[in-house]
């Protein structure tokens, strides 16, 4: 029988084996219940309907830290008055224990086999292979386990020792990484495990070791800087484990591989799949991975990837990340107070669900221990703060991973706002390198380019290709554009740079601001300084006719999967309204830059919403007088392309600017046709659920322009009430199904069981 250490398991971790070994040993569904100040109740199940059964899981490492915490539940067993209370606990317990115990819970305790110690569960356990098996952590992390991995031969890795395996153990959280580890090894003899930086690739790799020298495996050879350490230790008749911790990586990027390194790597995963009793495993960062595959034509040709385990934040659930933040804090020892902060108003949520989530991050700030340096209120803002600014992730590789074709690529890209098409990106390019050539002396080679995205592919970005063949390229994680953005953030001279070369609208505003009142904005964009407003101006100016759109949007097919990636070119107002409102100030020659070009476009000719919205927005900036215009001619422009009853509020404005002529229009007989035309439109294709706000438009329309729009009104309250009907008899059958499900199988929410893993946080 295994002697188990439990204490490796989290409190949440150690309530789930509780309740899956008793449902085993009782043969009972055993629900789970969020865990909180009060309520004395972990676990609940019942051997028939009449019986109830309260499960307590007490996860402590002193006997005397257990009673101290058990006499606290006296009063609130004695209030739930169970026909049963079972306690189950890390602590190992002696018959003179377990008596005081009962005595402390009589009538509700009548044998102390309902009180299992340390011993009890590992009794337990060893009939429960099952179980057992489920929990690869808590047996990896095992006496007779580690004994065994520290009398196996270890080559070359002297921090492979006893409290290094423990800490890695103890922070890992159970997922199917694992599993698909495990059957490539098994399909292949190898395995590639490979990822964005942080992702945990060396921390799978370790399990995986761990486990298979629990299992049969003698020896463990680590390599870190050549394969040919892999050659001189190779050993026929020995189960051995190669493993090879970033490969290629510093090396290849220093220049210094060894020669023919790519041919040797290649020979020595043939020699390991021809071998009965070797495993080899490889872990490395995505994009070195990617600039591998460029550089040595041995990896293309042999497809080393065919054995690839990729780790992506996509594979991780909600639940797992919460459950790796989890660990982390628990086992740090963080304060109460900085653990309620976290907890109470459910913030945990706001990091576990954080866009730029990444388990370096929370690394990096358990390693700072950043609660030293705060105020416990203030614990989930300081780590936010660390999600919001992901450098800590993304710098190391930027900086010396990257060569600067790839560095500017992703800079370049950073002031497009992808997604945008691939063809928009290498034109962008060209540009930067061609206007900033004696600068930075790099000449552009579309085989470069090629080069460069895939180098950057499932690391920095990611591409997508529509039903018609059409690639466009966008980040692989919106941490990336948070951390570009704050390391060009100083960047003078390189701001400058790209404004000057910039060829496509969005390049000038998408992440650069004159803005400085919104601190929201300030995070994700960067405040010009009056040097770079003059150059956006200049080359606005020098490049205006010329001036594309390049961010892509997506259309989708209502008919079938078919999809395609579009550019909305028609933009003449928003990019002009930016120009005024960004650079405008107190420089006459922006303005009457403005003014000018808004001339020339002066009667409507966009069908959109939001150019008419910008067109309003600049009619009302700058001077009516001063543009020289047709106010009737304008007015019915603007009429004209009214096809929503979002353009007919729009519309409105125009009274202020032309009164007499705006009165006239809309006093004619056919402005009030125009009006019911649209909004009949608009009824026959609106959802049902989009009837109120129509409601409430035309409303507004009947007191602003005194039409009677009396029958559209009616006609909407009768869909109104219908849909509310249907919404409501839907919302009663869930409710009436959620109820049915809760209690037939303890189904939890997310959200209520993330909240569950945390509450034991400050509770336990």
């Amino acid at each position: 029988m295994n002697d188990y250490d439990f204490l490796i398991l989290s409190p949440h971790e150690f309530e789930n084996l509780t309740r899956d070994l008793l449902q085993k040993k009782l043969g009972v569904f055993i629900e789970s219940f969020t865990t909180g100040k009060d309520g004395g109740i972990d676990l609940r199940c019942a051997t028939d309907k009449s019986e109830k059964i309260i499960i307590q899981a007490k996860r402590y490492e002193r006997l005397s830290n257990l009673l101290t915490n058990l006499k606290k539940e006296v009063k609130k067993v004695n209030e739930l008055k169970p026909d049963k209370y079972i306690i189950s606990t890390t602590v190992g317990l002696s018959p003179e224990n377990k008596t005081k115990i009962l005595k402390l819970f009589y009538p509700y305790i009548l044998t102390t086999e309902d009180i299992l110690g340390k011993d009890d569960l590992n009794n337990i356990i060893s009939t429960s292979k099952e179980v057992e098996l489920k929990y690869y952590k808590l047996w990896l992390s095992s006496i007779n386990i580690l004994e065994k991995v520290l009398h196996s031969k270890i080559y070359n890795q002297s921090a492979f020792e006893l409290e290094d395996i423990r800490e890695q153990v103890r922070l890992y959280v159970q997922n199917d990484s694992f599993n698909i580890g495990v059957q490539i090894l098994k399909e292949h003899k190898y395995v590639i495990i490979s990822g964005i930086p942080g992702i945990g690739k060396t921390t799978l790799a370790r399990i995986l070791t761990l486990y298979l020298l629990s299992n049969g495996f003698d020896e463990f050879v680590y390599l870190n800087d050549s394969i040919d350490d892999g050659y001189t230790y190779y050993q026929e008749g020995k189960k051995q484990i190669f493993f090879f911790d970033d490969f290629l990586g510093k090396n290849f990027f220093e220049g210094k591989l060894k020669p023919n390194e790519d041919n040797k790597l290649v020979r020595f995963i043939e020699k390991i799949k021809k071998s009965p009793d070797k495993l080899l495993i490889l872990a490395t960062r995505e994009y070195i991975l990617n600039q591998a595959k460029l550089a040595f034509e041995a990896f293309r040709i042999n497809n080393i990837e065919i054995a690839k385990c990729i780790l992506d934040l996509d594979s991780y659930t909600n639940v797992v990340k919460a459950q790796i933040l989890y660990n982390h804090l628990f086992f740090a020892d963080v304060p109460k107070g900085h653990l309620e902060d976290l907890i109470e108003p459910r913030k945990h949520l706001i990091i576990v669900k954080h866009p730029n989530y990444n388990p370096r991050i929370i690394e990096t700030l358990i390693n700072r221990k950043i609660w030293q340096s705060c105020e416990a209120s203030e614990f989930s803002n300081v780590i936010k703060s660390y999600f919001d600014n992901p450098e800590s992730v993304w710098l190391y590789a930027y900086e010396n991973s990257l060569n600067k074709f790839s560095q500017y690529t992703l800079l370049v890209l950073l002031t497009m706002g992808p997604p945008v098409k691939i063809e928009h990106l290498e034109e962008a390019l060209i540009s930067f390198l061609k206007v900033n050539q004696y600068k930075f002396q790099i000449p552009f080679d579309s085989i470069m380019f090629s080069r460069s995205l895939k180098e950057l592919e499932n690391t920095f970005i990611k591409t997508q290709k529509d039903s018609y063949s059409t690639i466009v390229v966008q980040y692989q994680n919106p941490s990336i554009h948070d951390f570009l953005v704050n390391y060009l953030r100083d960047k003078k001279d390189l701001i400058l740079s790209l404004i000057e070369s910039a060829i496509f609208k969005e390049q000038f505003f998408t992440i650069f601001t004159t803005i400085n009142s919104d601190e929201n904005i300030l995070k994700r964009k960067i405040l010009l300084s009056a040097e770079a407003q003059e150059t956006i101006f200049s080359t606005i100016d020098e490049r205006f006719t010329t001036l594309q759109n390049c961010r892509a949007t997506r259309y989708k097919y209502s008919n079938n999967e078919n999809f395609t990636w579009g550019i909305n070119s028609d933009t003449q107002y928003h990019f002009l309204y930016k120009i005024q409102s960004e650079l405008s100030g107190h420089n006459e020659v922006v303005k009457n830059f403005v003014k000018n070009k808004f001339k020339d476009i002066i009667y409507l000719n966009n069908l959109s919403y939001s150019e008419q919205s910008a067109y309003i927005n600049l009619l009302s900036t700058l001077n009516i007088h001063d543009l020289d215009l047709n106010d009737e001619r304008l007015i019915d422009s603007f009429l004209d392309k009214i096809y929503s009853l979002d353009s007919i509020e729009l519309f409105l404005s125009l009274e202020q600017h032309f009164p007499i002529t705006f009165r006239d229009t809309v006093n004619d007989i056919s402005f009030l046709e125009k009006i019911e035309k649209v909004i009949t439109d608009e009824i026959d294709r609106a959802e049902d659920s989009d009837m109120d706000y129509i409601k409430s438009q035309i409303e507004l329309i009947e007191i602003k322009y005194n039409f009677d729009l009396s029958e559209y009104v009616t006609e909407l309250e009768k869909k109104i009430s219908d849909y509310n009907d249907y919404i409501d008899s839907q919302v009663n059958s869930y409710i009436e199904d959620r109820i049915d499900n809760i209690e037939d199988k303890g189904l939890i929410e997310e959200d209520d069981l993330i909240e569950e893993i945390f509450k034991s946080l400050a509770y336990e």
